[in-house]
């Protein structure tokens, strides 16, 4: 690390590494840029989303070869090849991995120092055998590893981190964007295309892991007391999958696409978000719905007993369509505990979930590290041994 990253106000040289189009990625290096720092971003860009330019905002991007879904060493090998080259050029104050396995793994082979990994859920709380020793060899390497709930902080302890080379660092919700409605709900659900009735929004991908077949299940025992109620999937895939008969075609609608900006409007339209994925980590989707006024109903997982009151802050619920569609109807019917919990969530983004002090605190954790020598021999006799086994 250059001596002036230690330096107050000094911007930073920040190598940032992962899927270069996910809006969690796009949002960080926006961030950071804004801030006057110096911004690369290396990764891949996921086929199913739609492309990003950052390079109008003062942001390099390059993107290397797509990852596979089991890692061949070969390609391994010359990733990390790759990285180690960037590296040298853009001499960064501070390499950024997102998700363990991969990305913090490629960036510890590559030599990457000082290196800081953020866990994103999925790549901790479920994988393979392999993920998980890669998972050990990074976490036990890198000079920070950050993570967005408690539970997801103490999985990547149980891994071998340091408790002091941990943090947890949000992605944070843009207060001034995602802000109670200063309309009525069917106003904006107009402009958005859709109709009057009460409105059920699911706004997580159509993944397995997000159970949309659970909650289409719940849909059609919400219709028995609700029958004019309307389920919004909005997602950011051009199509989606077949997730079988629909309780009733004409009040299911899928939304694929469309800009980020439009997810306030999405929020602010529904009367209540339901978001209950198999695993997670503190999801950026829930709280910005939460800014927005709009009351949740979320799955039972460890990282909501980190901030949220089952009850004021939200309603938690198994994974199972009755229990998630009496939620709903609760949500629906029961309007003045609905409010209440609006205005109780809406509370504690404010106290918790501000993006720029996240970010802000971020930069701060950067500045603090300093350079750690000596890691990349395992590493690297680790992304050999892979190109052995499997190129």
């Amino acid at each position: 690390m250059t001596a002036h990253a230690h330096e107050e106000g000094r911007p930073l040289r920040i190598l940032l590494l992962g899927p270069i189009n996910s809006r969690h990625m796009e949002h960080l290096a926006l961030a950071l840029a804004r801030r006057s720092h110096d911004v690369h971003v290396v990764g891949e860009f996921a086929p199913h989303l739609p492309r990003t330019d950052l390079r109008p905002e003062g942001v390099v991007t390059t993107a290397l070869d797509p990852r596979p879904s089991v890692i061949p060493g070969l390609k391994v090998a010359r990733r990390v090849w790759k990285l180690r080259r960037i590296i040298r050029e853009f001499e960064p104050d501070v390499v950024h991995a997102h998700f363990v396995w991969s990305w913090g793994f490629f960036a510890l082979a590559a030599g990457a120092r000082p290196l800081v990994v953020s866990a994103w859920g999925s790549d901790i709380l479920a994988g393979d055998r392999r993920a998980r020793l890669l998972n050990r060899i990074v976490v036990r390497r890198a000079a920070l590893i950050l993570a967005e709930c408690k539970d997801l902080q103490r999985r990547v302890q149980a891994l071998g981190a340091a408790p002091r080379r941990t943090a947890i660092v949000n992605w944070g919700v843009e207060l001034t964007r995602f802000t109670p409605s200063t309309e009525d709900r069917a106003t904006t659900r107009a402009r958005l295309g859709l109709g009057p009735a009460p409105m059920v929004l699911s706004p997580r991908e159509l993944d397995p892991l997000y159970n949309p077949a659970v909650i289409l299940e719940a849909f059609g025992h919400v219709l028995s007391a609700v029958p004019d109620a309307q389920l919004v999937f909005k997602h950011q895939r051009s199509d989606h999958p077949d997730l079988g008969p629909l309780p009733d075609p004409d009040r299911v609608r899928f939304v694929g696409g469309g800009g980020y900006e439009q997810m306030a409007d999405y929020y602010r339209a529904a009367d209540v978000c339901v978001s209950i994925p198999s695993t997670d980590s503190s999801p950026r989707s829930v709280w910005e719905a939460m800014a927005c006024g709009c009351p949740c109903v979320v799955s039972d997982l460890p990282w909501v007993e980190d901030l949220i009151v089952a009850g004021r802050h939200a309603l938690v619920v198994p994974i199972e369509a009755r229990a998630v569609a009496d939620a709903i109807v609760r949500v629906l019917l029961d309007t003045s505990h609905a409010s209440e919990m609006s205005a109780a969530a809406r509370a504690l983004c404010e106290q918790y979930r501000d993006h720029d002090a996240e970010m802000d605190r971020l930069v701060e954790l950067y500045r603090g590290l300093r350079p750690r020598h000596g890691g990349r021999g395992r590493a690297a006799r680790v992304a050999a041994a892979l190109s052995e086994t499997d190129g």
